[in-house]
């Protein structure tokens, strides 16, 4: 027996989450914050919807963060995070987020803040 037919067929553990985002490593929206905010919308997810998903939507019935579902969830964080964003995109869920998660401060303000270093 060749070390290839030992290797196959694949752990079943880790074909499923690739099997439940198709593949892809990021969200089809933009890249959701560990510490954003979600929570589940009652009654919108489809019967017959992955044990995954409704897992998810299931453990978001009070605001989770991302970090936080991924883990009680026991999924990988970047399945969990393409997951959530495909589950916003259907209106299953919706994520909060903190304006100042996503702003970066101007120019101005970096050179400000360079200058007070600078004086000390």
């Amino acid at each position: 027996m060749s070390a290839h037919d030992e290797e196959w067929p694949p752990d079943a553990d880790l074909m499923r989450p690739y099997s439940l985002t198709g593949g892809r490593t990021r969200p089809s929206r933009t890249d959701l914050a560990l510490t954003a905010q979600v929570v589940s919308v009652p009654g919108s997810l489809p019967s017959g919807a992955d044990p995954e998903l409704e897992l998810i939507v299931s453990l978001c019935v009070h605001p989770l963060s991302v970090a936080e579902v991924a883990s009680r969830a026991g999924l990988p964080l970047g399945v969990t995070r393409v997951l959530l964003a495909d589950l916003a995109d259907r209106g299953c869920v919706v994520v909060h987020t903190s304006s100042w998660e996503y702003r970066r401060p101007d120019t101005a303000t970096l050179r400000s803040v360079l200058e007070r270093i600078r004086e000390l």
